[in-house]
Order: structure tokens, then sequence, then C-alpha cells
């Protein structure tokens, strides 16, 4: 009998362990099962708030006014030049001053010690680059001065019929040399003619350091070698225009005129005549 009871409690105590057992192992899938779904859960909501976000940037960017970028502005020496500032006017035989153009209109006074010779006004926009130009080159020891800058309409006459003369009447030829007035770059005051009006600039410091240095300021050779079938101007090595600090560097790189450029661009040849826009320089 005792053995029979002995057996039996044994077998409750084995029953009720494996129930514990049993019981352990429901607990234990119950928790894992609890936690994979709030894990779930948790990884859904992360996943929206992200989705949300995204949207709400996307939308804000869509909104938003773009910032206005500003000019390049850029040191030389002690002067701070707007590098965007440019004036592309066209002038020349075919593109002539119209008639109720005004000479004269928006002129500065070039002080003596930065020219040497009789003219001395120039394009009030354009002379803060010039004056920059000049004294960089005198400290590179290049004795650079301004010698015939923004002519009168009666100077380039009194200058066109002069050379129609020495060309014994040939005013076609005449104009290669001497534009005829009201096609002349210097009616506008945007140029100069430095140091002198003479092929042997090109053989001077001055010739060199411009063309190592000039377009940092904004001018370009007007008149380059083997373009006078383009420019209807021979070859001044004296001549340069002022079109801009990123329009000189972007004709000078492509090897190109005045002309080529307006055209390549699609530009009014002479759009925005009477534009006094401001210089930005100090």
């Amino acid at each position: 009998m005792n053995s029979n009871r002995k057996a039996a409690i044994k077998k409750r105590r084995i029953f009720l362990s494996l129930c514990a057992l049993v019981l352990v192992l429901a607990v234990a899938v119950i928790a894992l099962s609890v936690t994979v779904i709030m894990n779930a859960i948790k990884d859904k909501d992360t996943a929206k708030q992200n989705n949300l976000s995204s949207v709400n940037e996307v939308s804000s960017q869509e909104t938003s006014t773009p910032e206005k970028k500003g000019p390049e502005m850029v040191q030389r020496g002690e002067y701070t030049l707007n590098a965007d500032y440019s004036r592309l006017l066209l002038v020349n035989a075919e593109y002539p001053l119209p008639e109720d153009y005004k000479y004269g209109w928006n002129l500065t006074k070039i002080e003596a010690k930065y020219h040497n010779g009789q003219l001395d006004q120039i394009d009030a926009g354009i002379w803060p680059y010039m004056r920059a130009m000049v004294e960089a080159a005198w400290k590179d020891g290049v004795d650079l001065k301004v010698w015939s800058p923004y002519r009168s309409y009666a100077t380039q006459k009194m200058l066109f019929e002069n050379r129609v003369k020495k060309e014994g009447g040939d005013e076609v030829k005449a104009a290669t040399a001497v534009a005829r007035p009201g096609t002349s770059e210097h009616n506008t005051g945007l140029c100069a003619d430095f140091n002198m009006a003479s092929s042997k600039f090109e053989g001077t410091e001055m010739f060199k350091w411009m063309c190592e240095n000039a377009e940092d300021y904004g001018f370009i050779l007007r008149y380059p070698k083997d373009s006078i079938d383009i420019t209807g101007v021979m070859y001044e090595s004296w001549h340069w225009r002022f079109v801009g600090i990123n329009c000189a560097k972007e004709i000078n790189n492509l090897n190109i005129t005045l002309e080529e450029y307006i055209k390549l661009k699609g530009l009014e040849p002479q759009g925005g005549i009477y534009d006094n826009a401001t210089a930005d320089v100090n």
C-alpha cells in the first residue's frame, strides 16, 4: 500500500512539474508575442512620422521663396568691384548711335594724375574699374595712363575728317582707322586709348600688362589682329573697351570679338543704351 501511494505521489509531482513547465513556456510565448506586436506597432508609428516629416520638408521646399543671389563682388587692391556689372552696348558702322542719343549723359572727370592727354572724361559707371586697373599697373611698376577716353560728336567728326584728308579723300579707308562720328565707341565713354594711339604701344610694358591683367577689371582688347572683317576696324593695340569682369573673361576664353559675343549670347546689340545700373563699388 505504501508502495502504491509513493508511486502515486511521484506521478503527481511529475505531472505538476510538467504543468508548471508548460505554464512557464506559455507565459514566455505570450510575453514574446506581446513584445513582437509592440515593436511592430512602434516601427509603424516611427515610419509614419518619418513619412510625415519628409512630406512636410518637401512641401516646405516647394513653397519657400528661393533666396536671391547677390552680385559677385571681387577685391582688386583696395577696391571692391561688382564682377557682374557689364556694359555690352555695341557701336560700330553697322550699329551707329541713334540720332537722339544723349552724348555725354553719364560722364565723370578723370583726375589729372590718371591721364596724359587732353581728353579727361569717362562713363561714371566704369571709372572705378578703370581707376583700379591703372593703380594696379602702377603698383607693378607699369606707367599706364588714360590717353583718349570719351569724345564728343564734334571731336570725333573733326578726327574723322582729318583722317579722310590723310587718306586722299577715301572715307571707306579712313573709317577703318578713325570711326565716323556716331559710330565710335569713344562717343559712349565706355572705352579708352591708353598712353598713345600708335602701333608702338604693342611693344610696350603697358600693352603686355594689359594683355595679362585687363580682363580682371572688365576690359578687353576691342580690335584684335586679323578681325577687321568682323569689327570693321584695323588692329588697335591701344584701344581697350569695358564690358564687365565676368564678360571680359568669357570673351577672352572664347577668343572672340564683342560682335561675336553679343551674337553668341543672343543679345540686343544696342540694348540698354541708357542703362545706368549701379556699379556697386567702393
